[in-house]
């Protein structure tokens, strides 16, 4: 090479989650980084049960990355919206969803999560030989001049930063901690943040088929007291459901429970008469299942996203519950976000120092952390209200939604068009040739100030938050 020619910045991934990709996807279109991506498991794209909902905010960059077109064909777009009790009573119906779709040019859709962690592999075309399945980290090692990713099998991948990509029990995290504890003597900072993650809900998801009076493009949430159901109707009726519970006590991720079969049926048995969509029990749904799990809803939002040449996205920084759909499509704006930063980074610096790589993911997670939160907050308190939590958090649901859904609409708007996009990718034409275009996101504004301005990322219930937290009492 000649000694003249610049040095492209070197990225290790890990964890070939949608986050992961995103963001391969993201660095593939820079002329100025290399990266590689190490998944642990065997599979790229396996089938857990598990869905993802995309709104505008996650669908406008994929688009910009070439990858919507594809997804469009397996998704039914949604355009209404439904909510009841759990006794059949309609608290509310509207067509938020479509009038989201004319806003923004983008759909409100689910689809399962193997279907879009496959695309996002087998598009990345000849860079698909950048990412290595089998490669489980145990250790990243922060020198001088770069770090060294070591995996289980012996195998060593040395870059200028890692990112971790690798869920809520994140490896690089932990690596981050041990460098923050070992090198920076920040052991106090560290302890706080090994009791950040906690579980207060539980959570049965799954996949169906077709079921009779669920119509195709129709979303159905149930409130009710202790659980809450969430109901999404896909392409041909396939059905991605939701069933939330309260365990009456908050686990730390020290003692998290794991369930097994047994455990799911002995849990899910309480509820399957139970209805929800109007008079449609439970049961109905679940009797098509061809996918389910139960697991705990982690939570957790952290104070330090990265420390040294190591930095994590996704669920290993803002792990929120599903209830409000945006856990995906957070992960997908936070990559495309970070990438932004290493690629002007990349872009402006013929060499890179241990300084500029601290400060350039010191800029993003500042840049980042108001709107995530505002949305990891949001997913929080949406989830009390429709378990009815408490007696606010009934007033609100079974009230306040239906009077508010209008003005709220707008406030969910507000947000889409101010979410994160690729700054050296054009926008695509269908993200600008709809009513509500997208407009710069003010990274210089604090959560306080989006709360003031009414700026309150995506979330379908924001102004509630704000009314739950003004309500000194009820």
């Amino acid at each position: 090479m000649d000694s003249t020619q610049k040095q492209k910045l070197r990225v290790v991934i890990v964890g070939g989650s949608i986050a992961g990709l995103t963001l391969a996807h993201c660095l593939s279109k820079s002329d100025s980084i290399d990266y590689v991506v190490l998944e642990s498991h065997t599979e790229i794209d396996p089938q857990i049960g598990a869905s993802i909902g995309l709104l505008p905010n996650g669908g406008r960059i994929l688009d910009q990355l070439g990858l919507f077109d594809e997804v469009f064909k397996l998704v039914e777009p949604l355009q209404e919206t439904f909510i009841w009790t759990v006794d059949g009573k309609r608290i509310l119906h509207d067509e938020a969803p479509r009038i989201l779709h004319e806003r923004h040019g983008y759909p409100v859709s689910f689809l399962d999560r193997q279907l879009l962690l496959r695309i996002l592999f087998t598009r990345l075309g000849e860079a698909q030989s950048r990412v290595h399945v089998n490669k489980r980290v145990v250790k990243v090692e922060q020198r001088p001049q770069s770090v060294l990713v070591h995996c289980a099998d012996g195998s060593v991948f040395e870059g200028d930063l890692v990112v971790g990509a690798d869920g809520v029990r994140s490896v690089v995290r932990g690596e981050m901690w041990r460098h923050m504890g070992e090198q920076l003597g920040l052991e106090r900072q560290v302890e706080k943040e090994r009791n950040v993650m906690t579980s207060e809900y539980s959570c049965v998801f799954g996949i169906s088929t077709a079921t009779s009076g669920l119509n195709p493009g129709t979303f159905h949430r149930t409130f009710a007291t202790g659980y809450s159901f969430m109901i999404i109707v896909g392409k041909e009726g396939r059905v991605f459901w939701f069933l939330f519970a309260r365990f009456g006590r908050q686990y730390t991720m020290d003692d998290l429970p794991r369930f097994n079969q047994e455990d799911m049926e002995s849990h899910i048995a309480k509820y399957l008469k139970l209805n929800i969509a109007g008079t449609i029990p439970f049961s109905a749904v679940y009797a098509n299942a061809v996918s389910k799990s139960f697991v705990p809803l982690e939570e957790a939002f952290y104070e330090h996203w990265s420390s040294g040449r190591s930095v994590c996205i996704g669920d290993s920084i803002h792990k929120m519950t599903p209830n409000l759909g945006q856990g995906g499509n957070s992960a997908i704006e936070s990559a495309a976000l970070l990438a932004n930063h290493l690629n002007r980074l990349a872009e402006t610096r013929k060499t890179i120092s241990p300084q500029d790589i601290e400060a350039c993911l010191r800029e993003w997670s500042v840049a980042r952390k108001p709107g995530s939160h505002t949305v990891w907050r949001s997913a929080k308190e949406l989830t009390r209200i429709e378990a009815g939590e408490t007696l606010k958090d009934r007033v609100i649901g079974y009230y306040v939604v239906p009077l508010l859904s209008k003005y709220l609409l707008d406030k969910i708007s507000a947000g889409i068009v101010r979410a994160e996009k690729l700054d050296y990718v054009p926008l695509p034409s269908r993200s600008l040739a709809c009513t509500m275009p997208w407009q710069a996101p003010d990274h210089s504004a604090s959560s306080k100030e989006l709360v003031k301005k009414g700026v309150l990322g995506v979330s379908s219930l924001a102004l509630f938050m704000m009314i739950h937290f003004k309500w000194r009492s009820f």
